[in-house]
């Protein structure tokens, strides 16, 4: 009997090794094709793709040109560890009282590559995919940091995209000799174009990941935001690649101001040309220079400040014309949109708010139209110095967040169905900064990172985290984030302009009659000229 069971005990030994080793096996053999050659990734219940190129390294004579498709590979190409970052300024950003810079891949101008989760175990299932849009003021940034790994969200039954762009001068110099060279006679959007370019790869390619190329969503935070419900809902070029988006508080309306230096980042063609030519009369010489010679000779602003920025222009071609005009009307692609905000957006940069009522009057007369300055401090005042921060940060966070993100709201649900959401909460580690549900706090809740954090969350955050996840990924498979147990959600329109906010509770509020939003919406009214139309040469 003692034998029998030895042996019996032996083979299921057997048979486990041999289980693990299987496994092992899968989680080291996921090789799936793809239209450029092969490509190895790892995991079982979830297979990570990581590096893969989307585009052919935009160096040398294709530096300032639309991206073209990678040289295909025949051998097995690894996919298991990130690409680099783009080239970006080091040290840029400002980041919330208390934060951290974490390590970072290392920058190159060979950089557009692209990462997925799967759940799907063959290519049959197309599953909704979700492709994301990193933020970074269209300057910095990268999806190699954790908070962006996409297996958690996979979990939920979506495939999980992420990529880099081509970011600062080298993703959006307008330069009347690059126009010169187009056969559209324009130049600026290579960073966008990137962006086009990765959906195109993924309408091209998904499905051999197990996603449905008809059922792609696109959700991005601050510029990505502004990329995916700015630009790409009105750029014909983009036109049927998403079906869906997600904008988590973009940071423009589109509007372009009546000082040269206050339009960003929606430049007319002619105006970014004539600041680009001014800084740098020789293409050929630029285009000599390193990568890093080139984010160091050319201006990258900080974000908070009224600064000369690179970003999206108006070309005629990629950008036909203001996305804040064109929002709303039949231009805009009649997608669901699912738009939000955070409460206090502009804390994220309280280490620069300004810190005097002569310097907080001095910020405000260059943001704003002369007539519209007075106004403005009297609707966001500050009695004494110590008052100011508080002061500059609210209205920063109205005029550059809140409004933007509403109008856009409501100017998309004339042609298609919106939700709308307010992000309060202030967990544990928020406040441990000081810095109140400020921009990018929303992150880690839709990533879904925070259930096995116990240390810097509270059983609300995990709550908070499984409602906001499961309802992108609810709006990803349906278009509408209603159903599978969720808070209702009610669709954002006219008169009563319902939202659901997400707090220490989850309510439903209206932000139909709201003051400040009513006196932006007339600044930007009348801050929004005609863009300078593309030139010929």
């Amino acid at each position: 009997m003692l034998n029998k069971f030895i042996h019996s005990s032996s083979t299921r030994l057997t048979v486990a090794i041999v289980i693990v080793f299987s496994s092992a096996a899968v989680a080291q053999e996921s090789i799936v094709q793809t239209k450029s050659g092969p490509v190895r990734g790892t995991g079982t219940d979830i297979r990570a793709f990581k590096g893969i190129p989307y585009g052919a390294p935009p160096t040398g004579e294709r530096r300032w040109r639309p991206p073209v498709s990678p040289d295909p590979w025949t051998t097995v190409r690894d996919a298991t560890q990130f690409g680099p970052r783009c080239s970006q300024p080091e040290n840029f950003a400002p980041r919330a009282r208390g934060s951290v810079a974490p390590a970072r891949n290392p920058t190159s101008e060979d950089c557009l590559t692209l990462n997925l989760w799967t759940p799907a175990k063959s290519a049959v299932e197309r599953l909704p995919v979700m492709v994301w849009i990193h933020g970074g003021a269209f300057t910095i940034g990268d999806v190699a940091t954790p908070r962006y790994d996409g297996e958690m969200l996979a979990h939920r039954g979506a495939v999980v995209v992420t990529f880099n762009y081509r970011l600062g001068a080298l993703g959006f110099l307008a330069h009347p000799g690059l126009s010169r060279e187009s056969p559209q006679r324009v130049s600026g959007n290579y960073g966008t174009l990137d962006q086009i370019a990765a959906l195109r790869w993924v309408h091209d390619n998904i499905a051999a990941f197990g996603g449905d190329p008809s059922n792609v969503t696109l959700f991005g935070q601050s510029a990505g935001a502004s990329s995916d419900a700015g630009v790409l809902m009105v750029s014909p070029l983009a036109r049927g690649l998403f079906h869906r988006v997600i904008a988590e508080s973009p940071g423009t309306t589109g509007t372009v101001g009546p000082k040269p230096r206050l339009r960003v980042p929606y430049y007319g063609l002619g105006a970014a040309e004539a600041e680009a030519e001014a800084m740098a009369p020789d293409i050929a010489k630029l285009r000599a220079m390193s990568a890093d010679d080139v984010v160091a000779t050319l201006p990258n602003a900080r974000t908070f400040s009224t600064d000369w920025r690179f970003g999206p222009v108006i070309d005629g071609y990629v950008l036909p014309d203001d996305p804040g005009v064109l929002l709303g009307t039949s231009s805009q692609a009649r997608v669901p949109l699912l738009i939000g905000h955070n409460s206090d957006e502009a804390n994220f940069y309280r280490n620069e708010a300004h810190q005097t009522i002569a310097a907080y009057r001095d910020f405000v007369g260059k943001l704003f139209p002369l007539q519209f300055a007075d106004t403005v401090l009297m609707r966001y005042p500050a009695a004494s110095d110590g008052k100011v921060p508080e002061a500059v940060l609210q209205m920063f966070s109205d005029y550059r967040f809140v409004t933007p993100a509403v109008l856009t709201a409501r100017a998309a649900s004339k042609t298609t169905a919106v939700y709308m959401y307010r992000f309060s909460r202030v967990s544990p580690l928020s406040r441990s900064r000081g810095g109140g549900a400020a921009h990018t706090a929303e992150v880690e809740y839709v990533w879904d990172h925070i259930t096995a954090d116990t240390s810097q969350y509270e059983e609300v955050d995990r709550t908070l985290s499984h409602a906001i996840a499961g309802a992108w990924v609810q709006f990803a498979k349906t278009g509408n984030p209603n159903g599978a147990s969720l808070p209702q959600w009610p669709p954002y329109k006219a008169p009563e302009y319902r939202l659901l906010e997400y707090g220490n509770e989850i309510t439903i509020k209206s932000n139909a009659d709201d003051p400040n939003i009513t006196f932006f919406q007339r600044v930007f009214e009348t801050m929004r000229t005609k863009p300078t139309s593309p030139r010929k040469h």
